[in-house]
């Protein structure tokens, strides 16, 4: 064999060898990658398939590190390509929940559609999970972009949420909208919530007013009082973050 075959035989075999470790990349690997950007906040679990198709347990951990619970099971499917350097589609129960792409315009989420229990995403609350909240969260964008510049609009439903230190449940359902090119978050409350709350703020601070129905005020009177600070036309001032 001449020393040119010999060398092309070598060429051949590493590429070889490398396209096979690149496609049968373990799933696990994404789910470091999600730890890392969500500074361990978000991780996985029982993982299986590959980097490329695979599936796993999402979870939610406090900022501690001691508290995890369980979010949902996750499928994926990540493509390489020109336009979209990354695509990536994600489902659960067999439903599309979110696509996304790595693009020059960055980091590019479409179709979003996410529904979880408030009692999941306890260990992200922070101090809000002291209230011992419960309900249902739905979590729905078209398209956000996050680059040089952050665009689109999150929609955040919360369903019949109610609070283990409330006499009175579920106190209401709300409707948070963050715009991210304004970093501007609105929240109201549907007519028919017990707590009726609306105000807008930002990232950074965002207070809310809150009034009680009328027929609750007395039995959510002591609640009232360690949310927020009381107003002289009856309100209270919520103070979230």
């Amino acid at each position: 064999m001449k020393k040119w075959q010999k060398i092309l035989l070598i060429v051949l075999f590493v590429f070889t060898f490398l396209a096979s470790l690149i496609r049968n990349m373990p799933a696990w690997l994404l789910g470091g990658l999600i730890s890392h950007y969500s500074q361990g906040r978000v991780n996985t679990s029982y993982e299986h398939g590959t980097f490329w198709n695979g599936h796993a347990m999402f979870y939610s951990r406090d900022a501690n590190g001691k508290t995890s619970v369980p979010l949902q099971v996750l499928s994926w499917t990540i493509k390489l390509g020109f336009t979209k350097f990354v695509d990536i589609s994600f489902t659960a129960a067999n439903q599309p929940i979110a696509h996304a792409s790595l693009t020059k315009q960055g980091l590019v989420a479409e179709n979003i559609d996410l529904r979880l229990s408030l009692d999941q995403l306890a260990p992200l609350l922070g101090n809000l999970s002291s209230f011992g909240l419960s309900g249902n969260v739905h979590v729905s964008s078209s398209r956000i972009t996050l680059g040089k510049g952050l665009s689109g609009t999150i929609n955040i439903n919360l369903e019949d949420v109610g609070s283990g230190i409330s006499p009175v449940n579920p106190v209401g359902s709300f409707q948070v909208t963050a715009d991210l090119a304004s970093t501007s978050i609105n929240v109201t409350s549907s007519p028919d919530s017990v707590l009726i709350v609306n105000g807008s703020g930002n990232f950074n601070n965002l207070i809310l007013n809150s009034k009680v129905q009328n027929d609750k005020k007395e039995q959510m009177l002591q609640f009232m009082t360690m949310m927020g600070i009381p107003q002289a036309d009856g309100s209270y001032q919520l103070k979230v973050f």
